[in-house]
């Protein structure tokens, strides 16, 4: 993929799936319906190997969400970028949008995911923000103006939405995003259980903020020039709130307007509870945890190991020992040092 000046949407959307055509089906019906402008163009990696690949493709098209260009492939006829083995240029219902989607060549894990197709990116000349979207987030049809909005008038970095409650259309989730507290080592959703239309204080919000959502997170071209893109050492969970402290420099805000529905660990496991949550989703939220903080708040790691060995406790208590053991095990992965994709963990071919 060449880098240099093209016609480019004024904003990037990158979405990363695995094996969850469906919700991004979803995702792409919500963007379809989205305002004129900003204009924008939507970039998939498929980190669920082949088969995951073709069924996105087909489903799309199969379902009238997409139509594929008159060339097939990449429209210019270039070789996939790397770490693509193939890639299908589609375009996005009746708008003047296209959807790429990229067959990664092993699962790249999210942040890898996005920096597959944010590094080739960056050589285009045009786009002034990219809007990262988990999946399973359905956003209202003026999420992405508000965002580009509050990063405009704002002079922010990053910006984050309103990301509802699961299943609620009154509830949140997420005001803006992440607060980390370093006295007992953990993050918090700010605004959790609020509704909707209660009143917002937005300067505090925005101080009290370590980090968007990483359901829903607008990024400036700027931002991302200097500060770099998302660390893949995380593979899952972290990532966003590490590339938002390492923003924090450079404005972060809150668009209470951009309204995103967001179903919440559908592709990694993380929505269930006790027994109902993946090993990995456990392990590597322990785990990243302990590495997030040696990074940015190394006092605080007694504390973090600490808090990862009350999780294990109570996952026992509640009947669940797999996934405290899972907390335990990435705890001691965290304390080793290990990055990146745990070695028990299949790739999809």
């Amino acid at each position: 993929m060449a880098s240099g000046k093209m016609d480019i949407a004024e904003a990037v959307v990158l979405i990363v799936g695995y094996n969850n055509p469906n919700d991004i089906a979803n995702c792409l019906a919500a963007l379809a319906r989205a305002a004129a402008v900003p204009r924008f163009d939507v970039y998939i990696c498929e980190n669920g190997g082949r088969a995951a690949y073709e069924r996105l493709v087909r489903r799309l098209i199969e379902e009238n969400l997409c139509r594929a260009c008159a060339e097939a492939g990449d429209a210019r006829g270039e070789a996939p970028p790397s770490p693509f083995l193939a890639v299908q240029r589609l375009e996005l219902g009746s708008r003047p949008a296209t959807v790429t989607v990229g067959w990664a060549e092993a699962n790249l894990g999210y942040a890898g995911g996005v920096n597959a197709w944010l590094r080739p990116l960056m050589g285009r000349e045009g786009w002034k923000g990219v809007w990262i979207l988990n999946p399973d987030a359905e956003p209202a049809p003026d999420a992405l103006g508000a965002l580009v909005a509050r990063a405009e008038d704002g002079g922010k970095g990053m910006v984050g939405s309103t990301i509802l409650e699961a299943g609620s259309e009154e509830v949140v989730r997420f005001r803006g995003g992440l607060q980390w507290r370093k006295l007992s080592a953990r993050s918090v959703a700010i605004g959790l259980g609020e509704r909707l239309g209660a009143p917002i204080d937005l300067p505090a919000i925005e101080r009290a903020m370590d980090s968007p959502s990483g359901a829903s997170m607008y990024v400036t071209r700027r931002c991302v020039e200097q500060i770099g893109m998302m660390d893949e050492s995380y593979f899952l969970f972290f990532e966003d709130l590490d590339w938002g402290v390492r923003a924090k420099k450079l404005g972060l805000g809150y668009a209470s307007t951009s309204v995103v529905a967001h179903r919440r660990g559908t592709t990694t496991g993380s929505a269930g509870r006790g027994a109902a949550l993946s090993r990995l989703a456990v392990y590597l939220q322990h785990r990243n945890a302990i590495h997030f903080v040696r990074r940015h708040y190394p006092w605080t790691l007694p504390l973090r190991i600490a808090m990862s060995i009350a999780y294990a406790v109570r996952f026992a208590l509640n009947r669940a020992p797999g996934a405290g053991a899972a907390a335990l095990e990435g705890m001691s992965a965290g304390i080793r040092g290990e990055t990146g994709a745990p070695s028990w963990h299949r790739n999809p071919s």
